[in-house]
């Protein structure tokens, strides 16, 4: 497990007196990536101690800082891009700007002004197109943009639209055709599309914040940080475009850690980022305590999936081996419904199919590993929370 503490890199404080810290170089980290041409190389995204409230980027060689650069644009939680073959760093800033560096000293090369505002995740695609999402929470219109060609910044077009992406990743190299993933935190759900935007699949997870393709063709997925609900990471199984094919996964949760999400996949080892650095845990990924799910709790209305307040869709619940959900209150009848196995792939044609599996009062165990989700028989105030063994 690699840190940043003993270097006095990262000291977990926002209100401080930079005097007294002369030796800090962040007070947070955004998002941590593996240099693809280099894995002992880490980029960062980073909240930098001697400019606080602003963004910048660093990279890190065997523990030790190799390169860091300040920006002007205020901090948030952007994700990087790398560009190996080109030696290209897309850094998205959360405003209508998005900047390139060379991945060598983080020097700015060139500064995309674009028609768009709140770019906080960018890929490019195999024919050199740079994707865009544009994030509700930074000003933007949660949509998810191309740009044909960086040298036109301004001829952007809208291939989608979401509730809330905000994550975004690009597989331009494979023998299955070029694939793009999308997370959008606001429907707990991660959309394949092609490089044309037609929809290829999706895969729901709750409270998702991040998703990379991994060097083999499977998915990286972590959720965020979110009230009452932990943190988890789950690596897909190998994806292939068929129907017939099962959807399987690893779960870890790493709510126990002081983890933010997961950034990037090497062959042996994931990147975890935290506050105050990023840490690497190998694989195989050790299995920790049960998870637990918030559902959701509110008012709803008759024939209601239950969801979390503030989300456009029901909170779905993956269960690996074996499930509890609790309801409350607990004389009031709730409706538990399974997302048919062979539609959990992510897949052409995604339609996915649930089945009504049993009606239960207070609490109910689930043993069949799948994906869940609850609904409401009557109209009224319900908390629902599920607590399952990975």
């Amino acid at each position: 497990m690699f840190h940043l503490l003993g270097k006095n890199y990262g000291i977990g404080l926002h209100k401080y007196d930079p005097a007294k810290f002369v030796g800090a170089l962040f007070l947070d980290v955004a998002d941590a990536q593996y240099n693809p041409l280099d894995p002992e190389e880490v980029v960062a995204g980073i909240h930098p101690a001697e400019r606080p409230g602003t963004y910048g980027v660093a990279k890190f060689r065997d523990g030790i800082l190799a390169a860091k650069a300040l920006t002007p644009y205020r901090w948030g939680g952007f994700e990087l891009y790398i560009d190996a073959e080109e030696q290209l760093l897309y850094v998205a800033t959360g405003t209508n700007v998005v900047e390139v560096r060379d991945m060598e000293d983080l020097r700015l090369q060139r500064a995309l002004a674009l028609p768009i505002e709140g770019v906080t995740s960018t890929a490019l695609d195999s024919r050199g197109r740079l994707w865009l999402l544009s994030n509700p929470m930074h000003g933007g219109d949660g949509g998810l943009y191309v740009l044909e060609d960086i040298e036109c910044p301004k001829g952007v077009e809208k291939a989608k639209q979401y509730s809330a992406p905000v994550s975004l990743d690009s597989l331009r190299v494979s023998p299955w055709g070029q694939k793009l993933l999308v997370a959008d935190y606001g429907r707990h759900v991660i959309e394949c599309i092609s490089e044309d935007g037609d929809l290829v699949g999706m895969l729901h997870f709750p409270y998702v914040s991040g998703v990379k393709w991994t060097l083999d063709e499977r998915v990286l997925i972590s959720s965020g940080k979110f009230p009452k609900n932990t943190s988890l990471l789950l690596i897909t199984g190998a994806l292939h475009n068929t129907m017939r094919s099962g959807w399987f996964g690893y779960v870890i949760d790493y709510g126990v850690r002081s983890s933010n999400r997961a950034d990037a996949f090497f062959l042996d080892r994931i990147l975890i980022q935290w506050y105050l650095g990023f840490s690497e845990v190998p694989i195989p990924l050790p299995k920790m305590a049960p998870y637990v799910v918030r559902v959701g709790s509110g008012e709803f209305d008759q024939g209601e999936f239950v969801r979390e307040q503030g989300f456009d869709a029901f909170t779905p619940i993956p269960v690996f081996n074996r499930c509890y959900i609790a309801a409350g209150p607990k004389n009031v009848e709730l409706v538990l419904e399974a997302m048919v196995p062979h539609h959990h792939l992510i897949a052409p044609k995604p339609e996915p199919v649930w089945d009504e599996m049993e009606s239960f009062r207070g609490r109910c165990e689930v043993d069949v590993p799948g994906v869940y989700r609850v609904r409401v028989t009557s109209k009224g105030a319900f908390e629902v929370y599920a607590v399952c063994k990975p």
